[in-house]
């Protein structure tokens, strides 16, 4: 079921893209997407599979994807070589102490993406690029008010008040 969703939002994010070529029946150059799967806190055992999924079913749709978990691929000159940006199953923002009680404290080393990737992300989507989010992506990057209007801010229950 996740697997469809995310192949139909991706064939829909794209369809925009191959609309001109299609008219004139030409088969377009593949679209060109971004897996960005980092965690900075759990880490999903799927995340494996569903990039293999994505690589998988891209080609169904035209869309051959590259994968990284480098931040240091989050420059302009970067994400402009890209048709779609998608963040996979990414976790955490801050630091945890030895009792799993969150403290808000925001680092370049402990975020998923730095500053600087975030403002190259910012500025990708602000000039018309394409980003999705799929499962646990809004778990990162809380404390961005960017992200937080592209992909919405999840509820998070602290450790202590979890059954």
């Amino acid at each position: 079921m996740h697997i469809l969703s995310l192949t139909l939002s991706l064939s829909f994010i794209l369809s925009s893209m191959s609309s001109v070529s299609a008219q004139q029946n030409i088969l377009p150059s593949p679209a060109r997407g971004l897996i960005y799967s980092a965690t900075a806190d759990f880490r999903h055992d799927s995340i494996p599979t569903a990039i293999q999924a994505l690589k998988t079913q891209g080609t169904t749709y035209n869309i051959t994807f590259d994968q990284t978990e480098d931040k240091g691929r989050f420059t302009d000159d970067q994400l402009a070589q890209y048709d779609v940006i998608v963040f996979l199953q990414n976790t955490g923002e801050g630091e945890l102490d030895d009792t799993r009680v969150w403290h808000d404290v925001i680092s370049d080393t402990c975020a998923v993406l730095d500053q600087a990737g975030q403002d190259a992300l910012q500025k990708y989507v602000n000039l018309g690029g394409n980003f999705a989010a799929i499962h646990a992506a809004s778990d990162c990057l809380r404390n961005s008010t960017f992200i937080d209007h592209e992909i919405g801010k999840p509820i998070f229950v602290p450790w202590s008040l979890r059954p």
